[in-house]
């Protein structure tokens, strides 16, 4: 925030309350994707994604060094994550929590099975859900 320091504590609240109720007006997957297109330029929509793989890969017990040769970031942006997952780790579990429940959503509706009760070998047919069709 030493960046906004010019900015009264009112003000800084504002621009945050505005983004928060942002994403509170997403109703599925679609509306975030237009949300963040729409707000975020595509390097910060880049850098959000790679500070959750690398807590990702952190709670998972990676190293350091191998989430730099991985993921290819440096040891200030792993430094900054971990750092982050210390003092909220809350955010992190929510973000895992959310991508568990849209993983479970997406398998259940993603694909039919059909065929008749005579038919033994089933087959399965794309409906056309996506991830981004799983509503809050």
């Amino acid at each position: 925030m030493r960046r906004y320091a010019f900015l009264s504590k009112e003000a800084a609240y504002e621009a945050l309350n505005r983004l928060r109720s942002a994403f509170l007006a997403a109703k599925d997957g679609n509306d975030v994707e237009d949300i963040i297109k729409g707000v975020l330029t595509s390097d910060e929509r880049f850098k959000i994604g790679r500070r959750i793989q690398v807590a990702q890969m952190l709670k998972l017990g990676a190293g350091y060094e191998e989430i730099k040769e991985a993921l290819k970031v440096g040891f200030a942006t792993i430094n900054f994550v971990d750092r982050n997952l210390r003092d909220y780790p809350r955010a992190y579990d929510l973000i895992n929590k959310r991508s568990e429940k849209v993983e479970r959503k997406y398998r259940e509706k993603a694909y039919k099975i059909s065929g008749g009760s005579l038919r033994v070998f089933k087959s399965r047919a794309y409906t056309e859900f996506t991830r981004k069709d799983v509503s809050r």
